[in-house]
């Protein structure tokens, strides 16, 4: 897998060919990113520890940045319902990582790593000859932790 130094030459030149640059404030967000890189945060739980990087910044910087970081895939924004959305670093630099399954008890969001979806795109890509480039998958129900609580409370 990719060092931190990697990730952050790759990001830093990634930036530098579409034209911006990695200020201080932009690579707050990616330390950010990249620090919690197994976790689902919101904009506002990003600029909340990017200002422990970075003092001035602004939340409406740090959404310009995901914008543009999710613009560039390196960051995922996952939008699950209507609810705000939840970023989470691509260390990869590309698409079909993963899917998530998210709890409705408790709301924790895991992660499910196999992509078992590659027959379903096929057969979709060869009926109606759409190019596919990507796809997604939620999956909704209730952890073993909100299963035990939903016992409990019946009795």
């Amino acid at each position: 897998m990719y060092q931190v130094s990697d990730r952050l030459f790759y990001v830093k030149e990634l930036l530098a060919e579409k034209g911006y640059r990695l200020t201080p404030q932009r690579e707050a967000v990616l330390n950010v990113i990249m620090e919690w890189k197994d976790a689902h945060l919101a904009a506002e739980e990003v600029h909340r520890k990017a200002k422990e990087k970075c003092r001035g910044i602004g939340i409406a910087t740090v959404y310009r940045t995901l914008e543009i970081f999710e613009a560039l895939d390196i960051v995922h924004k996952l939008q699950f319902g209507e609810e705000r959305a939840l970023y989470e670093f691509n260390p990869g630099y590309h698409k079909h990582c993963h899917h998530h399954i998210i709890c409705l008890g408790c709301g924790e969001i895991l992660e499910f790593n196999k992509d078992l979806l590659n027959d379903i795109e096929e057969a979709v890509a060869c009926e109606t000859g759409f190019l596919i480039v990507n796809h997604a998958l939620a999956v909704y129900g209730y952890c073993l932790q909100c299963q035990g609580n939903q016992k409990r409370n019946r009795k």
